[in-house]
């Protein structure tokens, strides 16, 4: 498991987690409980949500999707649809696995 975004707030945290999920790419947030438990609006770095891959093999390609909405505002969408590689049913894009056999979802290629 690797880290791939410290996040400036809770929201932000889970909106590149699922962002992220939307590519195929299994992630979760810590530390969010963390965050706004210090007085006054100020906050300490070590206690900002973080945003990890569950995969290492997959840290790049969220590097580089995380990358590309900061930078355009905006990332690749995945395919309104995907074929299961495994047993070829067919499934709306908010799937990351398949219903039939349990296969994940392939990674969506970068743009």
């Amino acid at each position: 498991m690797l880290k791939v975004l410290t996040a400036r707030h809770p929201i932000e945290a889970r909106m590149i987690e699922g962002l992220l999920e939307a590519h195929g790419i299994r992630a979760e947030v810590r530390g969010e409980d963390l965050y706004g438990t210090v007085d006054g609006g100020t906050y300490v770095p070590a206690m900002l949500p973080t945003v990890w891959v569950i995969e290492d093999a997959q840290a790049s390609l969220a590097e580089d999707v995380i990358g590309r909405f900061f930078k355009e505002g905006e990332t690749s969408t995945p395919p309104a649809t995907w074929q299961c590689p495994t047993c070829a049913e067919v499934h709306e894009s908010q799937f990351t696995a398949c219903w039939q056999c349990d296969t994940p979802r392939p990674l969506a290629a970068p743009a």
